[in-house]
């Protein structure tokens, strides 16, 4: 213990290893691997951006404001430069990427106008452009390209659809209720990491709060770090407060069992040394710990306990037993506890999750810790003398499992199995299932509006639908793009989609710069230069042709001149179109079902689709955990034993789904899991009531029914968490122990183990 608590201050002291990255619970495989990779290049990318909307009724204030908000944010040396990509200098860059290879790009409205043979629309509108209000082209521009195609091609390009505009570098839009500036910003830390998430939200808090109120510009955010803190501080606080309510009432419920408070502090030790033996354990395997993983970890708890509360129990005996004694008539039953549990954790080591890992690892090294420590320590603290109150409470408890036995409680009996029957009955065809990850945790409601009102005065939309482009290489990708421009654009006319992004709208593919080199020397140049020339004075050797050659994808990533571009390729041939405001999802995957090279991917909804997936795997990793138990239970005490042995856990697993779909709860991927874990536990006490001699049954009984008490105060207090996922697996152990609990004495009647050898 000790060993393993010093690695635990040693592994916080080096760095903090809590994570708060929700989706770093859920399954790292897909059945698509580039789909994966996208998804989580994807994701990682806009777990990094956030904005920041500051709005003001005096135009000048929200500038300035801004500008000061954007300069602290900066000083952390967390964000990027802020605005950076609608800079002046990111402006230049851009132009100066584009220019050298400006006969090969052309606007998609200006290629169709060519291939419609309309070039003559072309030059009138150029000459209307120069001579007209507002002309913005200057000698050296009007000599390297006379039509003013390359000013007509950048204005085409997709950059995402907004309500603001570019004023003086600052994205803004002016209304009824003053200016409204967008900060756009870009995190170059893990998003996910705590200090980082604490350290941008106290610095926009704390800059918020040195305004003065009177010209306290309204500031808004928007952003998975935002919402990642949110989710941090109210899991940390509620795993807090869930903990502390669990030990207490676990600690209330061992003083008036045992009465006394050496009791107490054995089986706290127990306890203690479970969860730091657990938590060591998954620090040294994974190096970092899930905040939800401590959520579900409170469990640990209560389970910890069974261990302490069976040998404690012991000293309700008659006589004066020495300890070793003790011990060795309860040890193939706590052996026999362990081996299941630990089997119990194994199945849920099992699920791709990473967040079911970290508890399976966390849960089954912390139960042999508290093993150990019930088995090596307990007999030499523990005092030799029964409690006064030992015979008072074991008539109680002995008077209470005559329900089970006692020919007077028959009737009764058979109307609760009835009512047992019933519930299977009526719930089983209500069972509806619910896989919808969105429904995981639930987002900030403050933050929710915020994300609303920004949404509404802006027009963003952080999108995480797109098309995923396979190809060999680069330019078979950009031609994929180019070949479904024209379905996309009939997308958006629709109403299927607000806007789309593809990099061949930022480089078009070698082949079709070289077409439209030739188009427009073709439709625009031969044609038309001459009298173009003649009408703004300039002479035909004035013209600076445009050098041979195409833009490459490669350069134009290397460049950065394009903002966004580097993340909509993931690697050579690997490209995503995003899509905003998709409106049926249905339609989209209808459309490209049937076209080579084109996935439609809505990362949420694939993980909805996923965790259904391992609910039904969940469910069949449990048939095969009864299996397995059934087997041990049968090598150890026989058919009818084994029955009698798995009566209570396979009734709690009938019933308690059955009991939920009554309640009107729907049945997800963590109830399942609950239920594989719901059997581990509640096999301890039907293994404990099988082990014990008919003598000790009372004693039993007492340590099984406090050891279903104490899960009760520890996942019971889950059912309370205001997270979904978290209250509905708590609900299910809590309904599920109770029943095996109280069914427990069964798996004892007439009941005589077999030799282990």
């Amino acid at each position: 213990m000790i060993t393993a608590g010093a690695f635990v201050v040693a592994s916080f002291q080096k760095s903090d290893p809590l994570r708060t990255d929700l989706t770093a619970l859920l399954p790292l495989e897909l059945q698509d691997p580039a789909r994966q990779k996208a998804n989580d290049l994807i994701s990682r990318s806009l777990a990094r951006r956030f904005v920041i909307l500051v709005s003001h009724k005096d135009a000048a204030q929200a500038r300035a404001r801004a500008t000061e908000l954007a300069k602290a944010l900066e000083d952390t040396r967390l964000v990027g430069s802020i605005g950076e990509d609608f800079s002046p200098d990111q402006l230049k860059k851009l132009g100066l990427l584009y220019f050298p290879y400006r006969a090969g790009l052309l606007s998609p409205k200006d290629r169709d106008a060519l291939l419609a043979d309309r070039g003559q629309e072309l030059a009138e509108r150029a000459l209307a452009q120069i001579a007209g209000p507002g002309a913005f082209a200057d000698g050296r521009l009007l000599k390297a390209d006379p039509f003013l195609l390359l000013p007509s091609f950048l204005l085409s390009l997709p950059f995402p659809a907004t309500m603001l505009t570019l004023d003086d570098g600052l994205l803004s839009r002016r209304d009824e209720a003053g200016t409204h500036i967008l900060l756009p910003a870009k995190l170059v830390a893990d998003p996910f990491d705590l200090k980082v998430q604490e350290t941008i939200t106290s610095t926009i808090n704390r800059y918020e709060a040195a305004l003065d109120a009177p010209d306290r510009p309204i500031i808004r955010r928007l952003g998975a770090v935002f919402f990642a803190e949110a989710g941090a501080r109210k899991a940390i606080a509620e795993s807090t407060w869930l903990a502390g309510l669990s030990l207490a009432g676990i600690m209330l419920l061992v003083l008036l069992a045992f009465r006394g408070v050496r009791p107490l502090l054995h089986n706290l030790l127990v306890i203690a040394v479970g969860v730091i033996c657990g938590l060591s354990a998954c620090l040294l395997v994974f190096q970092q710990v899930h905040v939800a993983v401590f959520l579900f970890g409170v469990g640990l708890v209560g389970i910890a306990a069974d261990y302490g509360f069976y040998y404690t129990a012991t000293a309700f005996a008659d006589g004066e037993k020495p300890p070793g004694q003790r011990l060795r008539e309860i040890l193939p039953g706590l052996s026999m506890a362990l081996l299941i549990a630990v089997l119990g954790y194994g199945a849920l080591a099992l699920a791709p999750f990473p967040g079911l890992r970290q508890i399976a690892i966390f849960s089954a090294v912390g139960l042999i810790g508290s093993y150990l420590t019930t088995v090596l320590w307990l007999p030499l603290l523990q005092a030799r003398k029964a409690p006064p109150h030992a015979p008072q409470v074991l008539q109680f408890i002995a008077c209470c499992s005559l329900f089970w036995t006692d020919a007077k409680w028959r009737r009764l009996r058979v109307g609760f199995c009835g009512f047992l029957v019933l519930i299977v009955v009526t719930g089983f065809g209500r069972i509806s299932f619910d896989d919808d990850v969105r429904k995981l945790q639930p987002l900030d409601a403050s933050l929710s509006a915020e994300q609303g009102v920004i949404a509404a005065l802006t027009g963003l939309n952080l999108t995480t639908q797109y098309l995923l482009i396979e190809a060999e290489s680069d330019e078979r990708a950009l031609l994929i793009e180019e070949q479904i421009a024209t379905m996309l654009g009939e997308w958006q006319k629709s109403g299927v989609i607000r806007a789309a992004q593809a990099p061949a709208a930022y480089v078009p593919s070698s082949a079709r710069q070289e077409a439209n080199r030739t188009l427009q020397l073709e439709k625009l140049t031969e044609p038309f230069l001459a009298q173009t020339l003649e009408a703004i004075g300039l002479q035909a050797e004035d013209v600076t042709m445009a050098p041979e050659g195409v833009l490459r994808l490669s350069a134009a990533l290397e460049s950065r001149a394009v903002p966004f571009l580097n993340e909509l390729v993931l690697a050579p041939g690997l490209h995503v179109v995003t899509l905003q405001g998709v409106s049926s999802t249905e339609g989209v995957r209808r459309d490209v079902a049937t076209m080579a090279g084109v996935k439609f991917a809505d990362p949420t909804a694939d993980l909805s689709t996923l965790l259904g997936l391992y609910r039904v795997r969940a469910l069949a990793l449990l048939a095969l955990s009864v299996a397995v138990i059934f087997a041990l239970a049968i090598w150890r005490y026989g058919l009818p034993g084994a029955v009698r042995a798995l009566a209570p856990s396979l009734t709690a697993l009938a019933v308690v789904p059955c009991a939920l779909a009554l309640f009107g709860y729907p049945f997800t991927f963590f109830n399942a899991m609950a239920m594989v874990l719901l059997l581990s536990f509640t096999m301890d006490y039907s293994v404990f009531c099988a082990e014990a001699g008919t003598e000790n049954q009372p004693i039993t009984l007492l340590a099984v029914w406090m050891a279903a008490l104490a899960t009760v105060l520890s996942f019971g207090v889950l059912a309370l968490s205001n997270t979904p996922a978290v209250a509905g697996f708590g609900l299910t152990i809590l309904l599920g122990v109770s029943l095996a609990a109280l069914i427990a004495p069964v798996a004892a009647r007439q009941q005589v183990p077999r030799d282990a050898g």
